[in-house]
């Protein structure tokens, strides 16, 4: 009895001076972060984040996809829609594939949560050549070249609530809000899209006109806007675990803000979580990568 006794007391000091090293080891990250200038955090934030194919936007506080992204080699494919999920990404897709110029296009708009992040994303890809309408979703698409890219606009709105707007010359803008939960139903996606040609503009439209936004459309010359303010409904086993996954995803979000306080920018959030949590770092940036590992700064 005497034994187990000290053994008690030994792993309760133990247990005291972990708590201890814990605390000491977060305020001194903490000052660190405190202790560095705006310009210092943005550049280190960005040299972090790079590899991942993301920048960081103060002006907005949400971190944009990049033209030279490692995601631009891998292209896309309905697969993964459906494997979204499985990586905690609840978000809608809306693939509009037309065929334009001997080749069957896929430009594709995405709104959702994904993982502890909430965002929008359009991407523009192609085939090598004209896909038969009943196997377009089995087709693995190629990212566009610089001189195929359209001028890409896009603003999110969470209900009434304005998170980004962005206008950029591109083969896949995104953009996302770190540690803010919603649900896709409440989000809205305003998007453009401004061609080469007006040719190039009509063909996409003719492809809108198969899908569910047939009615949610506008064209203008070489310029389509879309309002994508539907959701995409699901059933059965489906439906209960994007609902499971959800509640994941939301208490995520409140351990991500919790760990990092005292601060709110995502710049101060992310850095002072780095220091903390490298490997939660890691995790919470791959966004669409669907477990493919990426290095990054240690």
């Amino acid at each position: 009895m005497e034994q187990l006794e000290i053994a008690g007391w030994a792993v309760g000091f133990l247990l005291i001076l972990l708590v201890i090293w814990l605390i000491w080891r977060r305020e001194k990250c903490k000052r660190k972060v405190m202790q560095m200038g705006e310009r210092e955090k943005i550049l280190l934030l960005n040299e972090l984040i790079t590899p991942f194919g993301f920048a960081y936007e103060p002006e907005q506080d949400v971190l944009v996809s990049q033209i030279n992204a490692w995601q631009r080699k891998e292209g896309y494919e309905a697969l993964f829609d459906n494997l979204a999920s499985k990586f905690n990404m609840i978000i809608d897709c809306f693939p509009v594939y037309f065929d334009y110029r001997n080749r069957t296009w896929l430009i594709e708009f995405w709104k959702g949560q994904y993982g502890i992040n909430t965002g929008a994303e359009v991407g523009v890809y192609h085939a090598n050549r004209p896909i038969p309408k009943n196997q377009r979703k089995k087709v693995h698409y190629n990212a566009v070249s610089d001189e195929e890219m359209p001028i890409i606009g896009m603003c999110l709105k969470w209900r009434s609530k304005n998170l980004f707007s962005l206008k950029k010359r591109h083969w896949w803008l995104a953009a996302f809000r770190m540690g803010l939960f919603t649900q896709p139903k409440d989000l809205t996606l305003y998007a453009s899209l401004t061609f080469g040609s007006c040719e190039e503009a009509d063909a996409f439209t003719e492809g809108l006109r198969e899908t569910e936004l047939s009615d949610k459309y506008r064209i203008r010359g070489r310029r389509v806007t879309v309002i994508l303010d539907e959701t995409n409904h699901h059933k059965g086993k489906e439906r209960l675990y994007r609902a499971l996954v959800q509640r994941i995803n939301r208490f995520y979000c409140r351990m991500y803000r919790l760990v990092t306080l005292p601060f709110t920018k995502t710049a101060d959030r992310m850095l002072f979580l780095y220091e903390q949590l490298p490997g939660c770092f890691r995790h919470m940036l791959r966004l669409h990568s669907f477990g493919r590992k990426v290095r990054v700064k240690k």
